[in-house]
């Protein structure tokens, strides 16, 4: 990823960035050429606003976590480079969807679940299960671990929409287990020994079609 390349060369150099090269100004020109990243990080920075520091419950937070399945550590440098940078953005709800759905569209898989997620919880946009189902289960596709392990809650704990299912909800832990998901290896593991053998059977034959259909 050309953010992530960019995040490990400053750092490891120490080097201090021009006041007109700035990595808030890197992401927004990047952005405007379609690099889904950076799309993404602007996005998460218009989503709560960016005053330098990390909130709990913010979308920024929410990527630190997803990363953190799979011990992914961009989270980390490119928020301490818009931290050195001293950068600020404002909140501004409608400008962040824009790019986290361009960054979606364009193939950025932590894009597709916290839009997912956003859509639906209706957190700040009108609730979409639709939508949310749709851009979960690309990334689940793709093989994003975090969005195959989500989908095997959604099944875990069902709503109206989405029926319970024991058996489809441990298929999808143990196919983001295998894609590198701790917590989906803890769940499948929890969920094998509460539901026995017999079912577990029918999960792991079921995990075989959906890691197939990726």
């Amino acid at each position: 990823m050309k953010v992530l390349l960019l995040s490990l060369v400053l750092l490891a150099s120490g080097l201090p960035v021009r006041a007109d090269g700035s990595f808030l100004r890197y992401l927004q020109v990047t952005a405007g050429q379609g690099e889904p990243e950076s799309e993404f990080i602007l996005g998460l920075a218009y989503r709560d606003g960016w005053d330098g520091k990390l909130k709990p419950g913010t979308t920024a937070a929410k990527w630190h976590e997803l990363a953190g399945e799979l011990n992914d550590l961009r989270p980390a440098l490119v928020l301490g480079l818009l931290q050195r940078e001293n950068d600020r953005v404002g909140r501004d709800v409608a400008k962040s969807l824009a790019y986290l759905n361009e960054a979606a569209t364009h193939g950025d898989n932590y894009a597709r679940v916290l839009l997912a997620e956003m859509l639906l919880e209706g957190d700040g946009v009108p609730a979409d299960w639709r939508r949310g189902m749709a851009w979960m289960q690309k990334s689940a596709a793709a093989g994003f671990a975090p969005a195959q392990f989500r989908l095997g809650v959604i099944y875990l704990v069902g709503d109206k929409s989405t029926p319970k299912n024991e058996i489809e909800a441990l298929a999808w832990f143990i196919v983001a287990a295998e894609s590198g998901s701790k917590t989906a290896g803890e769940y499948r593991d929890e969920r094998t020994q509460q539901l026995g053998r017999d079912a577990a059977r029918l999960a792991i034959k079921r995990s075989r079609a959906l890691r197939a259909k990726s």
